[in-house]
């Protein structure tokens, strides 16, 4: 019964890996496309918090502070308006979020990929993909504003890795399991 659990949590992983690849491909060969969505997608969901945010003051009331549970959602609405409106600026600003957190995400990856190099034997891969991280997120604010157009291409690349580093981890469980099922039986 585990075995099954732990195969569908690999092939589902390995799905993931390949939805990352084809956003990442997405991204890479329509880079303005991709950034305009983004900001889309954005504007819309804190758009739908201010609203989520105005029924939970309302809804709790009781609690106090109503005046800035309702000021909190007209922020969330002002924010989500103005990338609806201004979507170039935007652009620049969601930019300068992604350097950060490719950096964030590269230096995680690194540090993680150093602590399981002994016990995990794709360990390479997440250590490469935090050096890339690095590496995407540094030209990216040092480039800025005008690294908004390729962020697009950046990004894809980014998660066309991380697409390959998923099913690679995945492979190596799907190995792990095996052995682990036939020392089981074995037994």
């Amino acid at each position: 019964m585990q075995d099954i659990i732990v195969e569908k949590q690999i092939g589902g992983s390995k799905m993931l890996g390949v939805l990352l690849i084809v956003l990442g491909g997405i991204a890479v060969f329509a880079p303005l496309f991709a950034a305009f969505v983004l900001m889309r997608v954005i504007a819309w969901l804190l758009i739908f918090a201010a609203v989520e945010q105005v029924i939970h003051a309302f809804r709790s009331s009781g609690e106090g502070g109503l005046l800035l549970k309702v000021f909190l959602a007209l922020l969330y609405a002002v924010a989500g308006g103005m990338l609806l409106t201004r979507p170039v600026s935007a652009a620049i600003a969601a930019t300068a979020i992604i350097g950060f957190l490719l950096l964030a995400d590269g230096i995680t990856e690194i540090v993680l990929g150093l602590q399981l190099r002994r016990t995990y034997a794709r360990s390479g891969w997440l250590f490469a993909g935090g050096v890339l991280s690095l590496l995407l997120g540094a030209l990216i604010l040092y480039r800025l504003p005008w690294s908004a157009v390729p962020v697009g291409i950046l990004v894809g690349i980014r998660l066309i890795f991380k697409g390959v580093e998923q099913i690679a981890r995945s492979s190596a469980r799907t190995s792990t399991t095996e052995a682990s099922s036939v020392e089981r039986r074995a037994a």
